[in-house]
This record gives C-alpha cells, structure tokens and sequence, in this order.
C-alpha cells in the first residue's frame, strides 16, 4: 500500500465565510492518475475548511470541455464532469463512509456504507441543504468553453450527525477521506485522486486507501 497523505483543515467562523476567505485556504490537488490511458489529466484542486457548524468545500477543475447531463439527485453524475468528496468522519468506531459526488450544474448522487457493495443512497435530502453555488448552469453548460469550472458547497454537522451520531468537531480530530475527479463518459474517460489507490482497474470505494483530515484549532 503507498503513503496516506495528511491534510491540516483550516478552521473559519462561519460568519467570515466570504471569497476572501476562500483565497486563503491552502488547496490540495486531486493529482494521482493511477489508471491514465489517454493523458488526459485536469488540473483540480480542492479547499476545505471548517467552522463550528458545518464543513465547506471549493473545488476548481480546469477543464476546456465538460459533460453535464444529469439533472435529478443521485442520478449517476461519475459519468459526467464530476467531482468527489468521500470521507469518514468517525473511523474509530464506523466503518461506513458517505460518498458525496456533484457534476458542474450542482446535481449531485449521495451515498452510505462500508464498501462499494453495502451501499445506500441518501434520498431525503435537499439541494438547499448544501448551500450549492457553481459556475456553470444548466442554461450556460452548452455555451462553456474552459478555462474552469467551480463547485461550492458545505455539509452540515447536523446531517452527518444524523447517520454517525454525535461527533465532536474540534481541534485534533482526525477523519479519513478522498477526493476525486472522474467523466465516466466524458470525450476523454478520466479517473484521478488525491490518496493514491493501488487497483487494477478505476475504483473510488476503496477505503484503505483514503487519507487523513486533522481539523485544525480555533
């Protein structure tokens, strides 16, 4: 198994959540292409950070081209332009990890469970939820012509809490997570990622392969 990448997240009030902020969150790049076959490899990076309610998320893909197709919640965005969060917010003691994947237009497919095999969409949900704000609209996808596309978005403790139980988000706590950047169906098929996995063939749910998310102090 190669080495587990280790990210410091940042911690934020929320009511100085602004795009200055966001230019000074350190990124980190979805930059391992294990099963390249094309060369096809997009610059993505992705911010994170913090506060004392919810997790906040930027990630810019740098793309002349995309793919934008689904529309409805938990359809299967991997086959578009897409860009993921997977993470466990509790590996001491669950072995359950939510998978959260969006496409450019903000529709995203939500998932539980311990492996590829075992897991359960998450359907009682609303975009509002997240607080989604991307680049690009259903409007403008077929008027895009690069240099990239965003997707901002944030999780709320409160919702993790409904699956994982009571967590505590401080200074310290450790987290296993992935972050990835595929197009399934894309002019040209790509699968990247920031931990490194070794497979043979592209595979996302591999939880032994994810890094590790140490939220930082107030």
């Amino acid at each position: 198994m190669g080495g587990i990448r280790v990210w410091n997240v940042c911690y934020v009030e929320d009511t100085k959540v602004n795009s200055k902020e966001w230019e000074e969150i350190p990124p980190l790049f979805i930059d391992n292409f294990p099963w390249d076959e094309n060369g096809y490899k997009p610059r993505t990076e992705v911010r994170i950070f913090y506060s004392e309610t919810r997790f906040y998320l930027l990630f810019k893909a740098f793309e002349q081209e995309i793919r934008a197709e689904c529309l409805n919640i938990n359809d299967p965005v991997c086959t578009d332009s897409c860009v993921e969060f997977f993470f466990n917010p509790a590996p001491e003691r669950d072995d359950r990890y939510m998978n959260f994947e969006i496409n450019p237009i903000g529709t995203f497919l939500l998932e539980i469970g311990k492996d590829r095999h075992s897991r359960k969409l998450i359907n009682d949900v609303s975009p509002e939820m997240f607080d989604i704000v991307t680049s690009v609209t259903k409007d403008s996808v077929k008027s895009y012509e690069g240099p990239l596309w965003t997707v901002q978005y944030s999780i709320p403790f409160s919702f993790i809490e409904r699956y994982y139980g009571k967590l505590d988000f401080c200074c310290g706590k450790s987290m296993k997570a992935n972050f990835y950047k595929c197009g399934d169906k894309t002019r040209y098929p790509h699968w990247a990622c920031w931990n490194k996995i070794e497979a043979p063939a592209p595979d996302f749910h591999r939880p032994e392969f994810f890094g590790e998310l140490i939220l930082g102090c107030w």
